[in-house]
């Protein structure tokens, strides 16, 4: 959990440099490198390394060995990181290229050998079967080289990737630590449908509304400077159509929560009203225009809104004391505004696909309501007991005459 949580702490300030007005400031860029692309992968290595170990999939020795070199393979691609970065600097210059500023390509081939050499020892082990030393061996090479390739691309990425991969570690990290539930907590029955489902009727009205609205925005957004009057230019109509798009995304959080509800239990008010209140403020950034000062501002604080709504339901998993519990709701909270910023930002385009999800929803519904509302006429007349009826008697006669036969 400590080196989970290290890896998320590296990763939100590194989000913090990138997406805020700090990376205007000259130290800002390597302080984001040494973040995203050294301290916060290394540290999930060494998570993920202690994880497998403690499940007993890794022995001590290769459990060993891969901590070790998460090291060099790590240092070697942060590395060529810093030298692409440098070697961009010199050419905006014009004064030539340095040594570190020309060694990009050797830092990323070393860094691309140590790190499938990292991977492809773990991977061995967990491959191990019948066949033979050398077949692992390949195997292991086969798999581990495009996965330490993907890994590197991914460090040279905005470190939203990264954050969540981090998340997941803790995550899991404090699932292994929930106590062993006892025999009485196994046998509890969980009872299904706890919560009524709004009308499939007016979800599905509702919803073919939103969809006829959503796509309308959507539509507008992209064309609307051809043939609209009021817009002076296509970057207007489209800062339009995104606000409007938003502002519809409010019903839809509406309409969406009540039919999750059922599942996720009585946390979605909150995480519905999180959610209602980004999207009002996204609308307004996209109403003050491209270019206005607080039109960024605004959007990153939406996309926190949307990362705290998607992390409010996934509380359930955490084990934890209520203190405990907080934080790290408003780590994942923090986490999740990674995947937020695109969800706020493409709103008006994602709206009409969450329209015909709950159309498709209440179609499902309709099909599959025998299963959580039973006849009201039957449930009310008193339950027979099975010797009451005379064709269960004469079965169990037969099966007991087959027996003594």
């Amino acid at each position: 959990m400590g080196f989970a949580a290290a890896s998320l702490a590296a990763f939100l300030g590194a989000m913090v440099v990138l997406f805020s007005n700090v990376r205007y400031l000259p130290w800002t860029g390597p302080t984001h490198l040494i973040l995203a692309g050294f301290v916060g992968p290394l540290a999930a290595s060494f998570s993920g390394v202690v994880l497998l170990r403690r499940a007993g999939r890794l022995p001590a020795g290769v459990a060993l060995f891969t901590a070790i070199g998460a090291v060099p393979a790590w240092a070697l691609a942060f590395s060529a990181a810093a030298s692409w970065s440098v070697r961009f600097d010199e050419a905006d210059k014009g004064q030539g290229f340095s040594w570190f500023g020309s060694a990009f390509l050797p830092f990323m081939i070393l860094g691309w050998v140590a790190g499938t050499v990292c991977i492809a020892v773990p991977l061995g082990s967990l491959l191990a079967s019948r066949r033979s030393l050398a077949v692992r061996v390949l195997q292991a090479v086969l798999l581990a080289a495009p996965t330490a390739l993907a890994l590197g691309a991914l460090m040279l990425m905005p470190p939203m990737a990264g954050t969540l991969g981090a998340v997941a570690l803790f995550v899991l990290a404090l699932q292994k630590e929930r106590p062993v539930p006892s025999r009485a907590a196994e046998v509890t029955p969980v009872v299904p449908c706890q919560a009524s489902a709004p009308n499939r009727s007016t979800v599905a009205g509702t919803a073919l509304t939103l969809l006829l609205a959503g796509l309308a925005c959507a539509v507008f957004a992209v064309t609307g400077s051809s043939w609209a009057p009021m817009v002076t230019n296509s970057t207007h109509a489209m800062n339009l159509g995104l606000a409007y798009g938003a502002f519809i995304s409010i019903p839809l959080l509406v309409l969406a929560g009540l039919v999750l509800a059922q599942r996720l239990g009585p946390v979605m008010p909150w995480s519905v009203a999180l959610g209602c209140a980004a999207m009002a403020a996204q609308g307004f950034a996209q109403l003050l225009g491209a270019g206005h000062p607080s039109q960024w501002p605004s959007t990153v604080v939406a996309a926190t809104l949307i990362g705290f709504a998607i992390a409010l339901p996934l509380g359930r998993l955490v084990v934890a004391g209520r203190f405990a519990r907080i934080a790290v709701v408003a780590l994942m909270g923090l986490a999740a505004a990674t995947v937020g910023l695109p969800i706020v930002m493409m709103a008006a385009f994602l709206a009409p696909l969450g329209s015909a999800a709950l159309l498709i929803w209440s179609w499902r519904a309709g099909r599959t309501r025998w299963l959580c509302q039973p006849n009201l006429s039957q449930s009310a007349a008193p339950a027979a007991h099975p010797t009451d009826h005379p064709a269960l008697l004469q079965l169990a006669d037969g099966l007991v005459a087959e027996m003594r036969r």
